[in-house]
């Protein structure tokens, strides 16, 4: 009786309060209107089976500087703490989790009515609930001219970089500083999410985004996996001291160059470019050498 009492209070735990709700909500509906707003380069995507294109707003990068700077007012106001999404993840993680599985009910009910014939709002559905809801029925459904599909993926890189900064601020809190394993692991990380953002028109040739419809996959992909899955490595670092000497810091910078430059040895001759290849399977390892 005891062992149940003490599960459900675990559940309850993570059950998502009110203000992990909004602010959730407040995250997305402001990166919408910023998407809606703020100058943005259109890049012609890929020629589709109709012979139509899609075309895709790339201004994630000023919406993302935006954001980090209401945030940073926010903060300094204090209406705002990252310490709070640190203490708070169970309940952010669950928040997000159920706003996947809603949205993505959302998109299939509104997919299945769509009256559009163009390959990109065409309804495909094979009659099996299950197989159109995860795999979605439309290939770029859009909201106010807002691509949903480009715009989770945005959505949830930006969400793994906040995560970050809300590890930090937790270590900063408990420890009093940041280890420097700690600070190669968001350093890495900033720099992979940034040029994700400097070269954000890349995106638009991803099979995710030419030819995957929009279901809970790439719903659940993009706003919980790459932000809550992504950041484990922060997590773990923030629970488990990991002592690194400068030697150990300086090859882990060069294995995330070299990891950066294997595609393209050119690129030590261009140190602009030099993260463009970088991978993410590259830094997982990093903090852990």
């Amino acid at each position: 009786m005891l062992g149940m009492e003490l599960t459900n209070l675990h559940l309850l735990l993570y059950f998502p309060s009110s203000s992990m709700v909004c602010s959730l909500l407040l995250f997305l509906a402001s990166l919408s209107v910023m998407e809606y707003i703020l100058p943005a380069k259109l890049i012609p995507g890929t020629l589709l089976p109709d012979k139509s294109r899609q075309y895709y707003k790339c201004n994630g990068l000023y919406s993302l500087i935006l954001l980090l700077a209401i945030l940073g007012i926010c903060a300094k106001c204090g209406i705002f703490s990252f310490m709070i999404v640190a203490e708070k993840i169970g309940e952010l993680f669950t928040a997000a989790l159920i706003f996947c599985f809603m949205f993505s009910l959302i998109m299939y009910v509104t997919g299945c009515k769509s009256a559009g014939r163009s390959a990109s709002l065409k309804p495909e559905v094979t009659g099996n609930f299950l197989h159109d809801w995860w795999f979605g029925v439309q290939l770029n459904p859009q909201f106010l001219h807002i691509d949903l599909k480009f715009f989770s993926i945005k959505a949830g890189m930006m969400g793994w970089l906040f995560l970050n900064f809300a590890i930090a601020a937790k270590q900063l809190k408990d420890d009093g500083t940041l280890k420097l394993s700690m600070i190669l692991y968001e350093v890495f990380a900033m720099v992979y999410i940034l040029d994700f953002f400097w070269f954000e028109a890349y995106m638009t040739s991803t099979w995710d985004i030419i030819a995957e419809r929009f279901g809970f996959m790439l719903i659940f992909g993009d706003l919980v996996w790459i932000p809550f899955t992504f950041s484990i490595q922060g997590w773990w670092l923030l629970r488990h001291t990991v002592e690194l000497t400068k030697l150990a810091a300086a090859l882990n910078v060069v294995i995330f160059i070299i990891g950066a430059c294997e595609k393209d040895p050119s690129s030590f001759l261009a140190l602009p470019h030099i993260f463009r290849c970088c991978k993410f399977s590259i830094f997982i390892s990093e903090v852990f050498v």
